[in-house]
């Protein structure tokens, strides 16, 4: 009963541990060649062939700043990224005529993935024809296949983002800093778009580059 008990509690302990999940700041930097105040307005760029992700970061680092007071719009509808890689002095006239004096560039910098199996209770095989022996390769291999006992299986992805505020006056970057979001496979990635922008928004209130 006590070793039972015992296991219980590790397997909570070990889904307490996997549910360590969430964004945090990896660092950030503001140019100290730069002695401007707060810009103006900012074009957010998210650097995704996928046009959903692209849409989802941008409308929402535009609708945070818009509700603090800070200009911002988003370039999803106004240029596509070959036509930013194709021309770049152009891709920077378009912008300027939207009313944007810098540009916010968000892209993903790294991504590492981590699969793991738990095993919550001691190993319990169901009796087979053959019996338990380990006679040869093949009761080994089919062994694993009759496992009673609970495990839990899960994966954790550790993504890297990289946020980059430029002067469209000068063309230097004047700001950067980045995020780590640890995800599991069972939550919805939408949902953590917001914390990742509030977190990016809040250093760079701090830092006096945006209102």
């Amino acid at each position: 009963m006590k070793t039972y008990c015992f296991q219980l509690a590790f397997a909570a302990l070990t889904l307490c541990l996997c549910g360590c999940v969430g964004t945090s700041l990896d660092g950030n930097l503001k140019s100290p060649a730069y002695h401007g105040g707060a810009v103006q307005k900012v074009a957010v760029v998210a650097v995704t062939d996928q046009v959903l992700v692209r849409e989802g970061f941008e409308n929402r680092f535009a609708r945070q700043m818009i509700e603090h007071g800070q200009g911002a719009l988003v370039t999803y509808d106004l240029l596509s990224l070959p036509e930013i890689k194709a021309d770049k002095q152009a891709a920077v006239t378009r912008v300027r005529q939207a009313g944007a004096d810098s540009v916010l560039l968000i892209r993903l910098a790294n991504q590492s993935t981590r699969s793991t199996e738990t095993q919550a209770t001691a190993p319990i095989f169901a009796p087979v024809i053959t019996g338990f022996e380990y006679n040869d390769w093949y009761d080994c291999y089919s062994v694993a296949f009759v496992n009673m006992g609970t495990s839990w299986s899960d994966s954790k992805s550790q993504v890297y983002l990289e946020a980059i505020l430029y002067d469209l006056n000068t063309g230097q970057r004047i700001w950067a800093g980045g995020t780590v979001t640890v995800l599991k496979d069972s939550m919805d990635r939408v949902a953590q778009m917001d914390p990742i922008v509030s977190k990016i928004l809040a250093a760079l209130r701090k830092d006096r580059l945006i209102h």
